[in-house]
C-alpha cells in the first residue's frame, strides 16, 4: 500500500538551489516523487494555505506571510512511500519547524539557517526550507490549493 504526503519547497529552498538536494534526500529514504508544480505565490493562495495559523496568530502573522511569500516561487510536490504512513516519515525527515531545533540529519537541520526566535525578533517569517503536511486531511486540503483542478489523481488527494 502506498501512502502520500504533500511537501512544498519554500522560497529559501528554491532561491538557494536546494530543491534537487532535498528531492534526493526523500528518494534516499524510499520516497517517490509523484507530482510537482512551480507556482508564483499569490496573496489569495498563501492566505488560504495559512488560514488556520493566521486565525490563531492574527494580523501580525498575516502581514509576515504576505511580505515573505507573495510574488515568490514555491514548488508543491506529492511524494509517496510504500507503507502505512508517508506523512509521519516525511515529517521525521523534514525535522522540527524551528531549524535550530531540527536534528542534524533532517532536511531543516541540514539546510535551514534560521530560527523562530530570530524571525520573531525581526518581525518576519522563519526561513525553514520546506512545508510538510501534517495529516491526511491537510494533504487533501493543501493539494487542492496548490494544484490546478483536474491535475490531482484521486489517490494523491487521499480519496482512493
Amino acid at each position: 500500500m502506498r501512502t502520500y504526503c504533500l511537501i512544498i519547497f519554500k522560497p529559501d529552498a528554491v532561491e538557494e538551489g536546494r530543491v534537487g538536494e532535498i528531492v534526493r534526500d526523500f528518494r534516499e529514504q524510499g520516497f517517490d516523487l509523484e507530482l510537482f508544480d512551480v507556482r508564483t505565490v499569490t496573496r489569495e493562495l498563501i492566505l488560504a494555505h495559512y488560514a488556520e495559523i493566521i486565525a490563531k496568530l492574527g494580523e501580525g502573522f498575516q502581514k509576515r506571510v504576505e511580505a515573505y511569500f507573495v510574488g515568490r516561487t514555491m514548488i508543491p510536490a506529492i511524494v509517496s512511500l510504500e507503507g502505512p504512513d508517508a506523512i509521519a516519515a516525511a515529517r521525521a525527515l523534514t525535522g522540527a519547524t524551528d531549524p535550530v531545533k531540527a536534528a542534524a540529519g533532517t532536511i531543516r537541520g541540514r539546510y535551514g539557517h534560521d530560527s523562530l526566535a530570530q524571525a520573531d525578533a525581526e518581525d518576519r517569517i522563519a526561513r525553514n526550507v520546506l512545508h510538510c503536511s501534517d495529516s491526511p486531511e491537510a494533504v487533501r486540503r493543501e493539494a487542492r490549493l496548490w494544484f490546478a483542478p483536474g491535475v490531482l489523481d484521486r489517490r494523491w488527494a487521499g480519496e482512493a
